[in-house]
């Protein structure tokens, strides 16, 4: 109840201070949202190719790095540097977004801008957005405060017409908005081949977070290691997961390096689809999270085969290694590694 209230404070605030600031917008000024930075940083380094002016309002986590990229401007995405961040995207024909920013929804925002909402997965196994069982969908002002958000988006990129279908579904988006160009952060991916450096073949558990609880549910790396001999186990945990044991490496470092994907709702999946690695679902609480927060029927398809509900299942699963062939037709029919070339094309002929 009380954070309910500070938000709508918050938002009462952002709509007076947003009076204060006119559009002046240049053709070449780009904002970047930089949460997640692997969906972004390929977008940013091909716009500083075309002499675009960009200025990124990072996470805090990310200022040290966003402040090394040689751009125009970082901003901190605190809400105490909101003037800033309204009158940078006050000023930007282009806006590039890669996830939920409540500070959207209080903008007004020109005809001449075009905003580009990236997303921060390469498809989606949970529900989100207004199909998130978690949310009140009984409060009208929530749900109001929530399109407002969602309404600031002009595009989407997508990497398969099922993505499509849950972002209309999602976010109350049109067909018309989709723009089937793949990913920039897959393009990271082409000509990338399995690699083994290591004596020992590598597992990689990256589980999903779950808001809902504080416990941290991790595998035993002694027990595993025992259990699937030929195999190291690293484990990486969401980013919002602070003050315990995860590999520092970046996640798409680890997808390349791995040789089994351990995972469970997560969209890690379907990204490590692309290499063709052979991937296993370790969901010991899917009925909770269902309930909680909801998974799609394109989890259950595609959660038919390799899914373990136990440990020793799991390391069967893991030691038997099979491919999942369900996944990459499903999720990457769009994908071809140049995502981030259609998008800067997209762009400069104006949106």
């Amino acid at each position: 109840m009380i954070r309910s209230v500070i938000k709508q404070i918050y938002l009462s605030a952002l709509l007076i201070f947003n009076r204060f600031f006119k559009h002046n917008i240049k053709s070449r000024n780009a904002v970047v949202f930089m949460t997640f930075k692997e969906d972004v940083l390929p977008i940013i380094e091909a716009l500083k190719n075309e002499n675009y002016h960009i200025t990124i309002i990072a996470h805090p986590q990310w200022i040290e790095f966003a402040n090394n990229l040689e751009v125009d401007k970082v901003i901190n995405l605190r809400n105490k540097y909101v003037l800033q961040q309204l009158k940078a995207i006050k000023n930007s024909k282009t806006i590039i977004i890669d996830t939920y920013y409540l500070l959207l929804g209080s903008i007004s925002k020109s005809a001449e801008q075009n905003v580009f909402q990236t997303w921060h997965a390469a498809g989606a196994l949970k529900k989100f957005g207004l199909e998130d069982n978690s949310i009140n969908k009984n409060n009208k002002q929530l749900i109001k405060n929530y399109l407002a958000v969602y309404h600031f988006t002009d595009y989407y990129l997508v990497s398969s017409d099922i993505m499509k279908e849950v972002f209309i579904k999602s976010l109350d988006a049109k067909a018309e908005q989709m723009l089937p160009f793949g990913l920039p952060r897959l393009d990271h991916y082409k000509n990338k081949h399995i690699s083994h450096e290591h004596s020992k073949k590598m597992a990689l558990y990256a589980p999903t977070y779950r808001d809902y609880t504080t416990d941290i549910h991790t595998i035993d790396k002694n027990e595993f290691e025992q259990m699937c001999p030929n195999y190291e186990l690293i484990t990486k945990l969401h980013p919002s997961i602070k003050n315990y044991d995860s590999d520092e490496r970046d996640i798409q470092e680890l997808v390349e390096m791995a040789d089994v994907i351990i995972t469970d709702y997560s969209s890690l999946s379907i990204e490590a689809s692309i290499l063709n690695k052979p991937i296993v679902f370790y969901c010991y609480d899917e009925e909770k999270y269902d309930e909680m927060r909801g998974l799609n029927k394109h989890y259950y398809e595609m959660t038919k085969e390799n899914k373990a509900y136990d440990l020793d299942t799991l390391y069967k699963l893991v030691n038997q290694s099979k491919l999942n062939n369900e996944i990459k037709p499903m999720w990457h029919q769009y994908t071809n590694f140049d995502a981030t070339k259609k998008l800067i094309d997209f762009i400069n002929k104006g949106a």
